[in-house]
């Protein structure tokens, strides 16, 4: 079986101005490609298929509402575009909609909204009433992920600076 072509970063570059080598790119770009071969159909066809595009892009950390994705993959359809390269992968990936929005302080304000009391925490059922009607509704399962991510030992409401921290790191 013929090893795949993976595309090179030009190997005179010693640094990109961002203080990575080009062999480091090139472990990066690999490990990007190798991400992107799990969801080819054919493994002797270097495309995945646009009704992919939602599950690729969440397995490169990005989380475009389904709603989005849909919008984009209709618009890439009537281009006549029904395939992807990694290239057009890396291309979307790019693009503004599949950015994931990780500010601590955006988080904080809109969490903050559902504060009732305004003293850092949101009551469980008002949090699954939210989760459940605002933007795009989460599961059940996703819902209660984030309770207990939000959950600490003191209180029986979601603390929303401990859930800040379990999703995003600890300030510290």
């Amino acid at each position: 079986m013929a090893e795949e072509e993976t595309p090179r970063f030009d190997d005179n570059e010693e640094d990109n101005g961002e203080g990575y080598s080009s062999e480091q790119l090139n472990d990066a770009l690999r490990d990007m490609y190798e991400l992107f071969s799990q969801f080819k159909d054919n493994a002797n066809i270097e495309t995945i298929h646009v009704n992919r595009l939602m599950e690729t892009l969440q397995a490169f950390g990005r989380n475009p509402s389904q709603a989005d994705c849909n919008k984009r993959i209709r618009e890439l359809e009537e281009d006549g575009k029904f395939e992807l390269t990694f290239e057009d992968l890396l291309q979307l990936l790019d693009e503004s909609w599949t950015l994931v929005n990780n500010d601590r302080d955006v988080l904080r304000q809109a969490f903050a909204k559902f504060d009732r009391t305004q003293h850092g925490f949101i009551d469980i059922e008002h949090f699954r009433t939210v989760m459940r009607t605002l933007g795009e509704p989460l599961t059940d399962d996703e819902i209660d992920g984030l309770i207990q991510l939000g959950l600490n030992d003191e209180h029986k409401q979601i603390n929303i600076e401990h859930l800040l921290d379990r999703l995003l790191g600890s300030e510290e």
